[in-house]
C-alpha cells in the first residue's frame, strides 16, 4: 500500500532525537513492504542548532515544508495554535499537489496531526487514521472550537490509542469502540536488548561497586527526577543515571551520570543499570519503560492507568508517584535482594517480546486494512 504519514514530530538533521518512536514505527511500515511518504512541517522560527550527519537509515520519502508556528495561547475564545494549524494545512496541501503524492490512506501521529490531515486532504476522499499517544486529551481539546473539533474527529476513520485511558477518552468524545485499536508503544528488540553489565560499566566509566538505577526522560516535575533523587539519597551504595535534560537539575552525591545521550547509546547505559525508576504522573504509553524492560531491567514506576497497561507485578512495582517514601521502599526491596532482582529481570526479558515494534506495526496495518475493507463494504451496501 501507499501510505502518507503526517507528523510534525519526526526526526531531522536539526532535531535527530525528536519523535524517534514515530520514526521507528514508520520504518517498520517500509520494512513490511509498503511505500511510505512522510510530510513533517518544520517551524520556520525554530532555533538553529548544529546539524548531525544522519538521524538513522531513512526508508521513506520525507518532505519538510516550512511553516510559521506560534505557541498555544488562549485569547478569549481564540487559541493562537489555530494560526499554526492553518499554516500546516496549506503546507500539506501544497506538498501533496506539487509532488503528485499518491496514497491509499493517511496515518497521522498525534490527534493534532489527525485533525490537520482530515482538513487538509478532505478532497482526496482517502481514509485518515490517527495515532493517539498524548498523555491526556482533555486539555488539548480546549484549543479548538467544539463544533470544529467534533466534526474533525468524526471524519477520522480510525484511531490507534496507546492506552486504555486514551481509548476511554476517545469513546467519551463519541468515537465508537470498533474504530479504536488499543496498542501500547513498542521497541526494536534488535536495538534494545540486555548487554553485559560489567562491559557497559567499563565502557561508560561507571562504578562497579554500587547499585545503579536509571531514569530516562525529561527533567520535569511530572516525570519526577527530583523525587527519585530524594528517594535514593537515604539509601546506601545506590547511584543514579539521569538520562535526559530539562528545567529541573538533579544534583547530589547519588548522581553518577546526568545528561542527554544519542538513542543508540541508551540501551547500552540501561544495560549498565540494576533497576529503572520513573515516578511519572502522566504518560501516553511510556517508551522509556518499554526500552528498560527490553534491556531486562526491573521497573519501579507509577500506579496510574497508562503505566498499568505496560507493566505487571512480575517485573515491576507500581507506587504513588508523589510518595517519596514508597519510591524508596520499592527501590530498596529490589536492589538489596539479589534473588528478587534476578527474577524480575528474567521476567522483564520474557515480557519484552510483547513490546516488539515489528509486531506492533503489523497489528496497526492489519487494523487499518480491516477498517478500510469494512467501511468500503458499508459504502457499497
Amino acid at each position: 500500500m501507499k501510505i502518507l504519514v503526517v507528523s510534525n514530530n519526526y526526526p531531522s538533521l536539526k532535531h535527530p532525537t525528536r519523535g524517534v518512536f514515530v520514526y521507528n514505527l514508520i520504518q517498520q511500515f517500509c520494512k513490511l513492504g509498503h511505500k511510505v511518504t512522510v510530510i513533517s512541517p518544520d517551524n520556520i522560527m525554530s532555533v538553529k542548532v548544529k546539524k548531525v550527519k544522519s538521524y538513522g537509515e531513512e526508508l521513506c520519502t520525507v518532505y519538510r515544508p516550512k511553516v510559521f508556528s506560534l505557541s498555544s495561547i488562549q485569547l478569549g475564545s481564540f487559541n493562537t495554535y489555530r494560526i499554526a494549524e492553518l499554516a500546516q494545512i496549506r503546507a500539506i496541501q501544497k506538498t501533496v499537489k506539487n509532488n503528485n503524492i499518491e496514497f491509499d490512506f493517511v496515518y497521522a501521529h498525534f490527534l493534532m496531526n489527525g485533525i490537520v490531515a482530515v482538513n487538509a486532504l478532505n478532497n482526496y476522499a482517502k481514509p485518515v487514521f490517527t495515532a493517539i499517544g498524548e498523555s491526556d486529551l482533555t486539555s488539548f481539546t480546549k484549543r479548538y472550537p467544539k463544533s470544529y473539533f467534533n466534526r474533525s474527529v468524526k471524519r477520522i476513520n480510525g484511531f490507534v490509542a496507546v492506552s486504555n485511558k486514551l481509548k476511554d477518552q476517545l469513546i467519551g468524545y463519541g468515537v465508537t469502540p470498533e474504530r479504536i485499536l488499543m496498542k501500547p508503544n513498542a521497541v526494536d528488540l534488535n536495538k534494545f536488548y540486555s548487554r553485559d553489565k560489567k562491559e557497559m560499566r567499563v565502557k561508560y566509566e561507571l562504578p562497579m561497586d554500587v547499585k545503579l538505577i536509571a531514569f530516562v526522560g525529561r527533567f520535569m516535575h511530572h516525570k519526577g527526577p527530583l523525587r527519585v533523587l530524594d528517594a535514593v539519597n537515604e539509601l546506601d551504595n545506590v547511584g543514579i543515571l539521569f538520562i535526559g535534560s530539562g528545567p529541573q537539575n538533579p544534583e547530589g552525591k547519588s548522581v553518577v551520570f546526568k545528561g542527554s545521550l544519542p538513542s543508540y547509546k541508551i540501551p547500552e547505559i540501561l544495560s549498565a543499570a540494576d533497576l529503572f525508576v520513573l515516578p511519572t504522573q502522566k504518560e501516553g504509553s511510556c517508551n522509556a519503560i518499554a526500552e528498560a524492560v527490553a534491556c531486562g531491567l526491573p521497573v519501579v514506576s507509577s500506579d496510574i492507568p497508562e503505566v498499568r497497561d505496560q507493566c505487571d507485578s512480575s517485573y515491576s512495582i507500581l507506587v504513588d508517584p508523589l510518595d517519596v517514601d514508597a519510591i524508596r521502599i520499592a527501590i530498596d526491596s529490589i536492589v538489596n535482594n539479589q534473588k528478587v532482582a534476578k527474577e524480575m529481570s528474567d521476567n522483564a526479558l520474557r515480557a519484552s517480546k510483547n513490546f516488539e515494534i515489528g509486531e506492533r506495526a503489523a497489528a496497526i496495518l492489519s487494523f487499518i486494512k480491516g477498517m478500510m475493507k469494512s467501511q468500503n463494504e458499508c459504502l457499497k451496501g
